[in-house]
């Protein structure tokens, strides 16, 4: 019965792609869509009090992941070399639990455990090469992140104690600067591969919160890869 599945999924996939591929050979006008994967290289991350920003402290994340969505528009009233689009990208990282800090709780040497992600939606700019099959491009975008930080382990180092600290969530600017290149492999379909440098500065929880209530400055260098369809 398995094998009947999986067969006809393929075979359903399979003429899902020749389906795609005659509207594809349409003629192309310039709006997009394209998906792409990451992996995120996260910066030492600050957080401060946003009462007092002198009273702030580091947090070192592991290497995470993002998952991102774009929709877009290569103008033809500039012979398609400015793309304008919408994007939307979701990041995850965990804190690094092997680093001591003093703690967030009372300064003594601890370590913190907890996971982040972050939504961010961006409106970028981007100027690319239209010409040919390979297409590099640079360019940059603005937007919105909401950060959303889990419950934080605080464990003492010399083991004499534990917090918990709860969990907040908030959002803020962000910004990001692009560059990589994008390569024809089919008629409106390309194979794309990038570099993306993002700085987010949410503001998370609440001073009238038993919460986490901070400022929060993330920056992370991210490589991708992704689909493009043109239509």
């Amino acid at each position: 019965m398995k094998k009947i599945f999986f067969s006809g999924v393929a075979i359903a996939a399979f003429m899902l792609f020749l389906s795609a591929g005659s509207v594809f050979a349409a003629p192309n006008t310039g709006f997009y869509i394209g998906i792409a994967g990451g992996y995120v290289i996260p910066q030492t991350m600050e957080v401060s009090d946003p009462d007092n920003s002198a009273d702030k402290f580091d947090i070192t994340l592991n290497n995470g992941y993002l998952l991102s969505i774009k929709t877009g528009w290569n103008t033809p009233f500039t012979r398609r070399i400015m793309a304008m689009e919408v994007e939307y990208n979701y990041i995850n990282n965990d804190f690094d639990n092997s680093k001591i800090i003093p703690s967030p709780v009372d300064g003594y040497p601890s370590t913190l455990d907890a996971n982040m992600s972050i939504h961010a939606v961006l409106f970028n700019l981007k100027a690319r090469y239209p010409e040919g099959p390979i297409h590099p491009y640079i360019g940059g975008g603005v937007g919105y992140a909401y950060a959303s930080v889990g419950d934080i382990t605080d464990r003492a180092y010399d083991g004499s104690g534990t917090y918990i600290l709860t969990g907040e969530s908030g959002g803020g600017f962000c910004w990001q600067f692009l560059a990589g290149v994008d390569i024809d492999v089919a008629p409106n379909l390309s194979l794309g591969v990038g570099y993306k440098y993002l700085a987010a500065y949410p503001n998370i929880g609440s001073s009238h919160s038993d919460g986490i209530y901070a400022d929060l400055d993330y920056r992370a260098s991210i490589i991708t890869a992704g689909l493009t369809f043109t239509f």
